[in-house]
């Protein structure tokens, strides 16, 4: 599928961009799945006001889950009601229940456009949804799966969250370039996706001049080896969030936020 725009209807906000033009582009690192990010991404928008937004999400990935998401939830609840009451709230299960649901970066970009009639964009490449969003169904929401994810060590969710929020804070905040464990350092397809990435958001940038990204705080790490989306996007200096804390800890925290 074609890259192209999504939402965009009764959009303003657009500026034609000179070569004198410096477009303005904010990336915002989040965790995935955090229970509480749409409430901090509605707020950081809020006080942004980006006249477009970007998303991780490919176009593919926005579609199918579109069309996949009531059923993947009527079999998960199928499933999760099967299991015995004192399993039902196991962690695993949380976080399986916010894997399957659309991604909040998505649910806040639409709710930020649709109140002040700006666009938001889909820039993630379609490969990885094509491959791990057709196990959803068959796989990951069986109910054997879920017998087996209750069986795990329990931990605490939020807990997790908030340890991967720290994590991301010291790691995009490093002031020297940081390695990359968590990826192969020359992998081609994760070198191709941050190019990509980073092309895609830069070219929403000189359109719009003023523009949020929300993604995966991994992609916002300076390496200095250029494999990530923020490396290829240096020339153009982002300035990068990471999505931690509170709501109200974000709308308080104003030498965190860019003036409109």
């Amino acid at each position: 599928m074609a890259w192209k725009p999504v939402e965009t209807q009764k959009t303003t906000g657009a500026i034609e961009t000179g070569p004198e033009a410096r477009p303005e582009i904010i990336l915002v690192g989040v965790v995935h799945g955090d229970p509480a990010g749409f409430e901090k991404a509605s707020e950081l928008l809020e006080r942004c006001q980006p006249a477009v937004v970007s998303v991780e999400i490919s176009v593919y990935s926005w579609l199918y889950r579109r069309r996949h998401q009531g059923r993947w939830l009527q079999q998960y609840k199928a499933a999760v009601a099967a299991l015995p009451p004192g399993q039902r709230q196991h962690p695993a299960l949380q976080r399986l229940g916010a894997q399957i649901a659309m991604p909040f970066e998505v649910r806040a970009a639409q709710a930020y456009g649709r109140r002040y009639h700006r666009p938001w964009q889909a820039v993630d490449i379609q490969a990885l949804a094509r491959e791990h969003l057709p196990r959803y169904g068959r796989e990951l929401l069986s109910a054997r799966n879920l017998r087996q994810l209750v069986t795990t060590a329990h931990g605490d969710w939020l807990a997790a969250i908030q340890r991967e929020y720290a994590q991301a804070v010291r790691l995009v905040n490093s002031p020297t370039p940081v390695r990359r464990p968590w990826l192969p350092a020359q992998d081609p397809q994760t070198t191709m996706r941050e190019k990509v990435l980073a092309g895609r958001v830069a070219r929403l940038a000189r359109r719009w001049l003023r523009m949020v990204h929300l993604g995966g705080w991994e992609h916002l790490v300076l390496t200095g080896t250029y494999l990530t989306m923020a490396d290829y996007l240096a020339p153009q200096q982002p300035q990068r969030l990471v999505l931690a804390g509170s709501p109200a800890d974000l709308a308080s925290s104003r030498q965190a936020w860019p003036a409109r």
